[in-house]
C-alpha cells in the first residue's frame, strides 16, 4: 500500500512539473513571436516584461493622447520598462492622466473602464491609494457594479468577463479586499461565465457568439492570480482556462484570438497570454 501511496505522489509531481515545462514553453515560444511584431505596443511591452525580457520604451517619448484611457497603458508600459512616467516622456504623464479626473471619476462619465485602467495606472506609477483620483475612480467603479456581479465597458452596459477581470485587479489595488462582497460577487460572475471547454467568452450571454476567446481567458487568468487563487483548479467539466489557453497557441508562438476558422481572427492576444501564462496581472 505505502509503494502504491509514494507511486501517486510521484505521478502528481512528475505530472505538475510537465504542465509547468509546457507553460514555460508557451510562454518562450510567444516572446520569440513577439520579438518579431512591430515595436511601438504598451501591451506588448508589458508582456515582455512579464516574460523576463528587458525593453526599451523609447517610442513612449512622443506619444499624446487625448483621452484618460489613452494614457493608462502607456504609463504602465513605463512603468514596466523601469522608468519614471512623470519625468522620463517630454510631458508628466501620470499629471496629464489625473486631468482628466473630476470630483467623482476619471475620464468619460459614460465609460467605466477608463477608471479601471486609470486606476491601475496610477498605481502603477506609485500614485497612493489614499489619491483622491483613484479613491473616486473606486467610488465609481463599486456604484456601476451591475447586479450579475460583473462590470461592462460602459455605464448601464451588459456585463463582460473582460472589463469584470481588469476591475477586479483595479479594486484589488485600491485596497479592496478578496473577502469584499463586490469582489466576491465579481468572481462568482466570472465563474458562471465560464465554458466547458475550461475557457472563457467575452459576454456568455451574448447573441453573437459565446465560444471562448484568447484575450478572455488571459484576463480571467490574471485576475485569478492577482485575488491569489490557482487558474488551474478553476475547472469546467475536467477543463481549465491555461489549457485552453494553451490550445489556441499556433506553430509560429503567436496566440490565437479563436480556434481557427473564426471571423476576424487574428493573434493579437499573444501579449495578454504571456502576461497571463507568466503568472503576471495588471500593472505589470
Amino acid at each position: 500500500m505505502k509503494k502504491i501511496l509514494i507511486g501517486i505522489v510521484l505521478t502528481a509531481v512528475l505530472f505538475s512539473f510537465a504542465k509547468a515545462d509546457t507553460t514555460s514553453d508557451a510562454v518562450a515560444k510567444a516572446v520569440a513571436y513577439l520579438k518579431t511584431q512591430a515595436a511601438g505596443d504598451a501591451t506588448k511591452t508589458m508582456a515582455l516584461v512579464a516574460a523576463g525580457e528587458t525593453v526599451d520604451v523609447f517610442y513612449l517619448k512622443s506619444f499624446s493622447g487625448a483621452t484618460a484611457i489613452e494614457y493608462a497603458k502607456p504609463i504602465m508600459a513605463i512603468v514596466a520598462g523601469g522608468e519614471n512616467p512623470s519625468t522620463y516622456p517630454a510631458q508628466d504623464f501620470v499629471a496629464k492622466l489625473k486631468s482628466f479626473a473630476d470630483s467623482t471619476q476619471l475620464g468619460s462619465s459614460s465609460q467605466v473602464n477608463d477608471d479601471i485602467w486609470g486606476i491601475l495606472a496610477l498605481s502603477s506609477a506609485g500614485v497612493q491609494a489614499s489619491d483622491s483620483a483613484i479613491q473616486n475612480s473606486k467610488t465609481f467603479l463599486l456604484v456601476n457594479q451591475n447586479t450579475d456581479g460583473g462590470w461592462a465597458w460602459n455605464t448601464g452596459g451588459t456585463s463582460d468577463t473582460n472589463d469584470t477581470a481588469v476591475a477586479i485587479m483595479a479594486l484589488l489595488e485600491t485596497g479592496v479586499a478578496k473577502s469584499d462582497s463586490s469582489i466576491q460577487k465579481a468572481i462568482s460572475y466570472l465563474k458562471s461565465a465560464q465554458n466547458t471547454d475550461g475557457g472563457f467568452p467575452y459576454d456568455p450571454v451574448s447573441p453573437y457568439g459565446t465560444d471562448s476567446d484568447a484575450n478572455s481567458d488571459a484576463w480571467v487568468i490574471m485576475a485569478i492570480t492577482k485575488f491569489g487563487e490557482d487558474p488551474k483548479l478553476w475547472t469546467k467539466n475536467g477543463a481549465n482556462p491555461i489549457d485552453h489557453l494553451l490550445s489556441l497557441q499556433d506553430t509560429d508562438g503567436g496566440f490565437w484570438w479563436m480556434k481557427p476558422p473564426a471571423d476576424f481572427n487574428n493573434k493579437a492576444a499573444t501579449a495578454d497570454a504571456t502576461i497571463a501564462l507568466s503568472g503576471k496581472s495588471f500593472p505589470v
